[in-house]
């Protein structure tokens, strides 16, 4: 018993690791500029230094050396667009800063789970994401209805939440705003990849119900932190449904059963448990209408609108006004200078078609990469990079955090595209 408990602890802190890299947040007793994903950073190159010592050389993956390679040229283009404008904003001219923490970051956490496991496989990785998000959510709910815990937290814990309060949003332990709803989106694609194509995931009920329930956790109470969570579960939804849909015959195999069979049930049980707060609470009620704000005004009026996306349409699609500032940029990102959120034209302002070109073929050849490292990986590796394209429509962010952790966690493939055989245990969370 003794034994159980300790093993669950353990976990319990390898879970706000994982979490400290993909929500990271500072404290109030350090500097500002150290936060979990810096500090996580540090303990990836201490790991990897180790790592070089032990095996008395120096092994660099190639794929991971393009992909630093085309981040450096990006860099290296938003430099010159800002020197030919004569601006000192250096946003993404430091991007290759970015990458190497990131990448890191990554290489730390994956660390400490192997050093723990013995692997880290992409299922494991899904898990831990998958209770990190589950757990941001629950306390985001912790935090808008006890006093007392959101006191302690925002003594202890810096994630601008003077802003937070200030525009009334819940917020989590480094989850707010788009940042949290673009993670999460990331987080639900993975879990997507692991019912459609993990048979140890849908072969036992109870953890194909633990899955879908913690989906469904994640759309209801994600979306009340940032509403860009919508985007990634209507990507993982048509993920499994595709995958899970009919078969050649028409007819739906044992599989596919328990599947609709556990998400129906799933899905039922949350509306009502959603109708009974919205009716009796009214916190629940103001955070459900905020949540699914476009649903309701399409039942109430017909059309499905909302606020922030009244805000894009009507006056924040602003572009360049001539040639030269639409191949090369204004020099111009940050202090929201030009009034818009949306990514696709922050980029364009900032670095041009030429830099957003960059850019973007940068996560398009991430995405061919983890697509050649995992098996049946190519529908998620190409969602993953849409969720990147559709996300600039609302805001200007990146997910080379999933990139990067995705790198660092256990292929199936090598480099040449050789099939590994880990002849590792199954990756459960067993308690």
């Amino acid at each position: 018993m003794r034994e159980k408990i300790g093993r669950l602890f353990v976990m319990f802190l390898l879970v706000w690791v994982v979490s400290g890299y993909f929500f990271e947040f500072g404290f109030t007793f350090l500097p500002g500029a150290v936060n979990t994903k810096r500090i996580m950073a540090v303990i990836g190159v201490i790991a990897f230094l180790v790592r070089t010592y032990r095996e008395k050389s120096l092994r660099l993956s190639r794929i991971v050396f393009f992909s630093a390679f085309i981040a450096i040229i990006f860099s290296a283009w938003c430099f010159y667009s800002m020197m030919a404008n004569d601006t000192n904003d250096i946003t993404y001219v430091t991007y290759i800063k970015s990458f190497t923490i990131w990448l890191s970051g990554a290489y730390g956490v994956t660390s400490i789970l192997k050093r723990y496991h013995g692997y880290c496989n992409l299922k494991l990785i899904t898990d831990y994401l998958m209770i990190a998000s589950v757990m941001q959510c629950i306390l985001s709910q912790m935090i808008d209805h006890i006093p007392a815990f959101q006191l302690f937290v925002d003594t202890y814990i810096e994630q601008t939440q003077w802003f937070l309060h200030e525009i009334n949003r819940l917020y989590g332990i480094g989850a707010s705003l788009d940042t949290a709803g673009v993670r999460f989106s990331c987080v639900m694609l993975l879990m997507a990849h692991q019912v459609a194509t993990n048979k140890w995931v849908t072969d036992k009920g109870w953890r194909l119900m633990l899955y879908i329930m913690s989906f469904v956790v994640i759309i209801v109470l994600g979306n009340m932190i940032a509403r860009t969570t919508i985007v990634g579960a209507v990507l993982a939804i048509a993920y499994m449904l595709m995958a899970l849909g009919l078969t050649k015959h028409g007819s739906l195999t044992y599989r596919q059963l328990r599947f609709y069979g556990v998400l129906i049930g799933i899905v039922v049980l949350a509306v009502v448990i959603c109708s009974i707060l919205y009716n009796s609470s009214p916190d629940f009620r103001h955070s459900m209408r905020f949540a699914f704000e476009g649903f309701f005004n399409w039942v109430e009026t017909g059309e499905f609108r909302t606020d922030s996306t009244d805000k894009l349409n009507d006056v924040m699609w602003i572009w360049p006004d001539n040639f030269r500032d639409w191949m090369i940029g204004t020099g111009i990102f940050g202090n929201w200078y030009y009034s818009t959120d949306i990514g696709y034209c922050r980029f364009v302002l900032y670095c041009g078609l030429i830099g957003l070109g960059i850019f973007s073929f940068y996560f398009i050849y991430n995405g061919l990469i983890l697509n050649k490292k995992y098996k049946n990986f190519w529908l998620a590796s190409l969602l993953i990079v849409s969720l990147t394209f559709i996300i600039w429509i609302k805001v200007a962010t990146d997910i080379f955090l999933l990139d990067a952790i995705l790198f660092c966690v256990d292929g199936d493939y090598d480099e040449n595209g050789n099939e590994i055989d880990w002849n590792a245990p199954e990756a459960e969370l067993e308690t």
